[in-house]
Parts: C-alpha cells; structure tokens; sequence
C-alpha cells in the first residue's frame, strides 16, 4: 500500500476527513464571503464570526445528518469537478473559445455546471435518505443502472456535446 492510501486510510480513522476538512471549508468560504462584501470592517471580528459559524454548522450536521454525508459530498463534488473539466476539454477540442460567446451563451456552462451541482446535492441527500437501498430492493430481471440508466445518461451526454459544438 502506498504512502498516500494509507495517509488517507489514518485520516478516515481519525476522522479528519469526516471532520476537519469540511470544517476547514466552511471557515475559508465564510470568511472569503465576510471579507469580499466588507459586512464587518474589522477583520477580527470576520475571523471570530467565520470561525464560530464553522464550528456551528459542522458540529450541527454531524449530530443531526447520516456520518458520511461529507466524505459523499467530497465525492460528488470530485466527479463533478471531473465532468467540468471534460466539459472545459471538449469545447477545447471542438474550437470553442468563452471569450468569443455572447452574454446568453456564456450562461449554459453556467447552467450546466449548476444543473451538476444540483444533481450532486441530489445524490448525496438521496444516499442519507436510503434511496439506494429501496431501488437495491426492487426485483428487476436487469441491473437498472448497468443496463438501462447509464448507456441513456451516456447517449444523452453525448448528443448534448454534439448538438451544443455543431452549432
């Protein structure tokens, strides 16, 4: 096993992935936000709200939300990521520059990279609920995901990128 699997591995365990570095990111983005509109002139006080703010959020989620809704969210958000930058290379690929789009066409990766981040926020509050577990449940005479969902959530995909670089 490698240094960084089990780096990972002894971070899983002392839950400081479950933990810390989602608390670390609810600080960053709330002081980012308490800086940039200037709400507080003091920069301490930012700091103090940031960091209680983080601490109530995080310690709220964990008593009241399923234990792995954070490390699911990283994970989503990771593949969501990754289908970004895809999205980011085919338009490469296809020659299409974002300094050269109207205002209207600037807003469909801006909608799109919502609608991920949607569909992400789905899945995860969708794997709290146990809807896994009721679709796993279903008798079905193929496996649904396998067979059905995914060559359809391909087809699509790839008629989108051909029906948005054809034009």
């Amino acid at each position: 096993m490698s240094f960084i699997a089990r780096s990972i591995e002894y971070m899983s365990q002392t839950d400081v992935i479950h933990l810390f570095f989602p608390w670390l990111l609810v600080l960053a983005f709330t002081y980012g936000v308490l800086e940039k509109y200037d709400f507080f002139e003091d920069d301490t006080v930012n700091a103090a709200i940031s960091l209680s703010f983080a601490f109530l959020s995080i310690g709220g989620i964990y008593f009241f939300a399923p234990g792995d809704i954070f490390v699911n969210f990283g994970a989503v958000m990771a593949f969501a990521s990754f289908v970004a930058l895809g999205f980011l290379i085919v338009m490469a690929v296809a020659g299409i520059d974002i300094q050269d789009m109207t205002d209207s066409e600037k807003n469909i990766p801006l909608a799109a990279g919502l609608g991920i981040l949607g569909l992400g926020l789905l899945v995860v509050v969708g794997g709290a609920l146990g809807v896994p577990e009721m679709i796993a449940s279903l008798s079905f005479e193929a496996n649904f995901v396998q067979d059905i969902f995914m060559p359809v959530l391909l087809l699509g995909f790839i008629l989108g990128v051909i029906v948005f670089t054809s034009k």
